[in-house]
Protein backbone atom coordinates (compact mmCIF):
# COMPACT_ATOMS: atom_id res chain seq x y z
CA UNK A 1 0.00 0.00 0.00
CA UNK A 2 1.17 3.37 -1.07
CA UNK A 3 0.85 6.06 1.80
CA UNK A 4 0.83 8.90 -0.94
CA UNK A 5 -2.11 7.33 -2.72
CA UNK A 6 -4.17 6.17 0.30
CA UNK A 7 -7.51 3.82 -1.06
CA UNK A 8 -10.08 2.80 1.55
CA UNK A 9 -12.20 2.46 4.06
CA UNK A 10 -11.61 1.54 7.86
CA UNK A 11 -14.78 1.64 10.69
CA UNK A 12 -14.31 1.65 14.14
CA UNK A 13 -16.79 2.18 16.95
CA UNK A 14 -19.80 0.37 18.70
CA UNK A 15 -22.73 -1.63 17.66
CA UNK A 16 -24.03 1.51 15.51
CA UNK A 17 -21.71 -0.01 13.05
CA UNK A 18 -21.96 -3.70 13.26
CA UNK A 19 -25.49 -4.22 11.46
CA UNK A 20 -26.39 -5.49 14.76
CA UNK A 21 -29.92 -6.61 15.36
CA UNK A 22 -31.16 -5.70 11.90
CA UNK A 23 -32.21 -8.93 10.36
CA UNK A 24 -35.40 -9.55 11.34
CA UNK A 25 -34.19 -13.44 10.82
CA UNK A 26 -31.34 -13.10 12.75
CA UNK A 27 -32.46 -11.67 15.84
CA UNK A 28 -29.14 -11.18 18.38
CA UNK A 29 -26.52 -10.99 15.77
CA UNK A 30 -24.34 -8.72 13.82
CA UNK A 31 -25.05 -8.29 10.04
CA UNK A 32 -21.98 -6.44 9.21
CA UNK A 33 -23.19 -6.29 5.34
CA UNK A 34 -26.31 -3.85 6.59
CA UNK A 35 -23.86 -1.57 7.55
CA UNK A 36 -24.53 2.29 7.16
CA UNK A 37 -20.56 2.54 7.38
CA UNK A 38 -19.22 -0.70 5.34
CA UNK A 39 -22.00 -2.40 4.39
CA UNK A 40 -22.37 -4.24 0.99
CA UNK A 41 -26.27 -4.84 1.40
CA UNK A 42 -27.33 -2.77 -1.53
CA UNK A 43 -30.59 -1.83 0.10
CA UNK A 44 -28.50 0.15 2.56
CA UNK A 45 -25.97 2.17 -0.02
CA UNK A 46 -23.33 2.62 2.51
CA UNK A 47 -20.58 5.06 2.71
CA UNK A 48 -18.35 2.22 1.57
CA UNK A 49 -20.84 2.04 -1.47
CA UNK A 50 -21.04 5.17 -2.33
CA UNK A 51 -16.79 5.98 -2.32
CA UNK A 52 -16.67 2.83 -5.10
CA UNK A 53 -19.21 4.73 -6.72
CA UNK A 54 -16.67 7.68 -7.26
CA UNK A 55 -13.58 5.92 -6.13
CA UNK A 56 -13.27 2.59 -8.02
CA UNK A 57 -10.14 1.69 -6.30
CA UNK A 58 -11.64 1.51 -3.00
CA UNK A 59 -13.80 -1.62 -3.96
CA UNK A 60 -12.10 -4.57 -1.89
CA UNK A 61 -10.74 -2.02 0.54
CA UNK A 62 -12.57 -2.35 3.49
CA UNK A 63 -12.54 -2.90 7.23
CA UNK A 64 -15.64 -2.95 9.74
CA UNK A 65 -13.70 -3.89 13.26
CA UNK A 66 -16.27 -1.80 15.42
CA UNK A 67 -17.76 -4.06 18.45
CA UNK A 68 -20.84 -4.13 20.28
CA UNK A 69 -20.69 -2.52 23.55
CA UNK A 70 -17.60 -0.50 22.78
CA UNK A 71 -16.47 2.09 24.71
CA UNK A 72 -13.44 4.98 23.26
CA UNK A 73 -11.01 3.30 25.18
CA UNK A 74 -10.94 0.41 23.06
CA UNK A 75 -10.26 2.29 20.30
CA UNK A 76 -6.57 2.09 20.57
CA UNK A 77 -7.07 -1.97 19.89
CA UNK A 78 -8.84 -1.14 17.11
CA UNK A 79 -6.76 1.01 14.98
CA UNK A 80 -3.69 -1.69 14.38
CA UNK A 81 -6.77 -4.45 14.01
CA UNK A 82 -8.26 -2.02 11.12
CA UNK A 83 -5.15 -1.23 9.86
CA UNK A 84 -3.63 -4.48 9.22
CA UNK A 85 -6.39 -4.99 7.11
CA UNK A 86 -6.07 -1.66 5.46
CA UNK A 87 -2.92 -0.57 6.03
CA UNK A 88 -3.31 3.35 4.24
CA UNK A 89 -7.11 3.86 4.16
CA UNK A 90 -8.55 7.19 2.37
CA UNK A 91 -11.09 6.95 4.89
CA UNK A 92 -11.66 5.84 8.43
CA UNK A 93 -15.43 6.37 10.08
CA UNK A 94 -15.36 6.69 13.81
CA UNK A 95 -18.59 6.09 16.30
CA UNK A 96 -17.85 6.33 19.68
CA UNK A 97 -19.44 8.10 22.44
CA UNK A 98 -23.12 6.33 23.50
CA UNK A 99 -21.24 3.58 25.56
CA UNK A 100 -18.86 5.55 27.27
CA UNK A 101 -21.90 7.68 28.71
CA UNK A 102 -22.60 7.27 32.10
CA UNK A 103 -25.72 9.59 33.21
CA UNK A 104 -24.56 9.17 36.97
CA UNK A 105 -23.17 12.55 37.58
CA UNK A 106 -19.40 11.17 36.53
CA UNK A 107 -19.66 12.48 32.84
CA UNK A 108 -18.47 15.76 33.46
CA UNK A 109 -15.02 14.66 34.62
CA UNK A 110 -15.27 11.64 32.21
CA UNK A 111 -15.41 14.32 29.24
CA UNK A 112 -11.63 14.83 29.15
CA UNK A 113 -10.49 10.88 29.30
CA UNK A 114 -12.84 10.43 26.44
CA UNK A 115 -11.59 13.68 24.62
CA UNK A 116 -8.16 12.30 24.77
CA UNK A 117 -8.55 8.64 23.43
CA UNK A 118 -10.60 9.57 20.80
CA UNK A 119 -7.34 11.95 19.74
CA UNK A 120 -4.79 8.83 19.68
CA UNK A 121 -6.89 6.77 17.70
CA UNK A 122 -7.24 9.40 15.10
CA UNK A 123 -3.07 10.41 15.41
CA UNK A 124 -2.73 6.63 14.99
CA UNK A 125 -4.70 6.69 12.20
CA UNK A 126 -3.12 9.48 10.77
CA UNK A 127 0.55 8.42 11.49
CA UNK A 128 -0.56 5.53 9.29
CA UNK A 129 -1.80 7.32 6.27
CA UNK A 130 -0.81 10.86 6.51
CA UNK A 131 -3.33 11.87 3.61
CA UNK A 132 -6.25 10.36 5.23
CA UNK A 133 -9.86 11.64 5.78
CA UNK A 134 -11.01 11.27 9.40
CA UNK A 135 -14.88 11.68 10.54
CA UNK A 136 -16.51 11.34 14.07
CA UNK A 137 -19.99 10.87 13.66
CA UNK A 138 -22.33 12.46 15.94
CA UNK A 139 -24.60 10.84 17.97
CA UNK A 140 -27.56 9.35 15.65
CA UNK A 141 -31.02 11.33 16.11
CA UNK A 142 -31.76 13.09 19.31
CA UNK A 143 -33.42 11.35 22.53
CA UNK A 144 -36.70 13.10 21.75
CA UNK A 145 -37.20 11.84 18.73
CA UNK A 146 -36.57 8.43 19.54
CA UNK A 147 -38.90 8.91 22.62
CA UNK A 148 -42.19 9.77 20.60
CA UNK A 149 -41.15 6.79 18.56
CA UNK A 150 -41.19 4.28 21.63
CA UNK A 151 -44.72 6.70 22.85
CA UNK A 152 -46.53 5.30 19.80
CA UNK A 153 -46.41 1.86 21.19
CA UNK A 154 -49.32 0.21 23.07
CA UNK A 155 -46.62 -0.89 25.89
CA UNK A 156 -43.01 1.15 26.26
CA UNK A 157 -39.84 -1.31 26.70
CA UNK A 158 -39.33 -1.85 30.41
CA UNK A 159 -35.94 -0.66 30.06
CA UNK A 160 -36.81 2.90 29.03
CA UNK A 161 -39.29 3.32 32.33
CA UNK A 162 -37.97 4.51 35.59
CA UNK A 163 -36.88 7.23 37.75
CA UNK A 164 -33.38 7.41 37.38
CA UNK A 165 -31.06 9.75 35.87
CA UNK A 166 -31.69 9.52 31.99
CA UNK A 167 -34.82 7.11 32.26
CA UNK A 168 -36.79 8.67 29.51
CA UNK A 169 -39.97 7.65 30.20
CA UNK A 170 -41.75 8.15 34.01
CA UNK A 171 -44.56 5.39 33.63
CA UNK A 172 -46.03 3.08 30.37
CA UNK A 173 -46.35 6.18 27.69
CA UNK A 174 -45.49 8.94 29.63
CA UNK A 175 -42.05 10.24 28.93
CA UNK A 176 -40.25 12.54 31.23
CA UNK A 177 -39.28 15.01 29.95
CA UNK A 178 -36.76 16.44 32.10
CA UNK A 179 -34.39 13.79 31.64
CA UNK A 180 -34.72 13.33 27.77
CA UNK A 181 -33.54 17.08 27.83
CA UNK A 182 -30.76 16.06 30.72
CA UNK A 183 -29.79 12.78 27.95
CA UNK A 184 -29.65 15.24 25.54
CA UNK A 185 -27.24 17.72 27.17
CA UNK A 186 -24.94 14.98 28.05
CA UNK A 187 -24.81 13.46 24.32
CA UNK A 188 -24.23 17.51 23.24
CA UNK A 189 -20.95 17.74 25.33
CA UNK A 190 -19.68 14.45 24.19
CA UNK A 191 -20.33 15.75 20.63
CA UNK A 192 -17.85 18.79 21.96
CA UNK A 193 -15.62 16.70 22.52
CA UNK A 194 -15.14 15.01 19.74
CA UNK A 195 -14.90 18.27 18.10
CA UNK A 196 -12.13 18.65 20.31
CA UNK A 197 -10.18 15.67 19.40
CA UNK A 198 -9.63 17.15 16.28
CA UNK A 199 -8.47 20.17 16.82
CA UNK A 200 -5.50 20.79 15.28
CA UNK A 201 -5.82 18.08 13.45
CA UNK A 202 -6.32 19.07 9.53
CA UNK A 203 -7.32 15.17 8.59
CA UNK A 204 -10.03 15.08 11.00
CA UNK A 205 -13.47 16.28 10.72
CA UNK A 206 -16.57 15.64 12.64
CA UNK A 207 -20.05 14.95 10.62
CA UNK A 208 -20.86 18.46 11.48
CA UNK A 209 -24.21 16.99 13.66
CA UNK A 210 -25.03 15.37 10.59
CA UNK A 211 -26.20 12.33 12.59
CA UNK A 212 -27.37 14.65 15.00
CA UNK A 213 -30.26 16.09 13.18
CA UNK A 214 -31.46 13.15 11.55
CA UNK A 215 -34.77 12.79 13.44
CA UNK A 216 -35.82 9.07 13.43
CA UNK A 217 -39.17 9.28 14.78
CA UNK A 218 -40.44 6.20 12.65
CA UNK A 219 -40.58 2.36 13.88
CA UNK A 220 -39.62 0.97 10.62
CA UNK A 221 -36.03 2.64 11.20
CA UNK A 222 -35.09 0.63 13.93
CA UNK A 223 -34.16 -2.99 14.58
CA UNK A 224 -35.34 -6.11 16.29
CA UNK A 225 -34.85 -4.54 19.88
CA UNK A 226 -35.81 -0.98 19.15
CA UNK A 227 -32.39 0.37 20.21
CA UNK A 228 -30.31 -0.10 16.99
CA UNK A 229 -30.83 0.80 13.05
CA UNK A 230 -32.95 -1.21 10.79
CA UNK A 231 -31.55 -2.32 7.32
CA UNK A 232 -33.46 1.38 6.56
CA UNK A 233 -32.10 2.73 9.48
CA UNK A 234 -28.45 2.06 8.33
CA UNK A 235 -29.74 3.43 4.63
CA UNK A 236 -30.91 6.62 6.39
CA UNK A 237 -27.93 7.04 8.62
CA UNK A 238 -25.69 6.51 5.50
CA UNK A 239 -28.13 9.04 3.11
CA UNK A 240 -27.73 11.57 6.43
CA UNK A 241 -23.35 11.63 6.79
CA UNK A 242 -22.59 10.77 3.16
CA UNK A 243 -22.79 14.82 2.59
CA UNK A 244 -20.52 15.22 4.93
CA UNK A 245 -18.02 12.55 4.35
CA UNK A 246 -17.71 13.51 0.59
CA UNK A 247 -17.27 17.44 1.74
CA UNK A 248 -14.33 16.35 3.92
CA UNK A 249 -13.04 13.85 1.43
CA UNK A 250 -12.91 17.07 -1.26
CA UNK A 251 -15.36 15.32 -3.37
CA UNK A 252 -17.74 18.07 -4.10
Amino acid sequence: MDADHPEGVIALGHSGMTGFQSDPEHPGENVVDNSWATGSNPEVNSVYERLVAVRPKTQGLVANVSRNGEKADGLEFQVPAALAIVPTPSLALIMIMDNDIRCDGTDPAHLPEFRTQVRSAVQSIVEASPKVTVVLATGAGRPADYAKAMATLPTTPVDLVGHEPCAMFSANKKINTAEVKRLTSIMEAYEAELGRACAGIPQCHTDGGALARHHAERLEELGNDLGHPSVLGHREWAAAIWPAVAKAMGLG
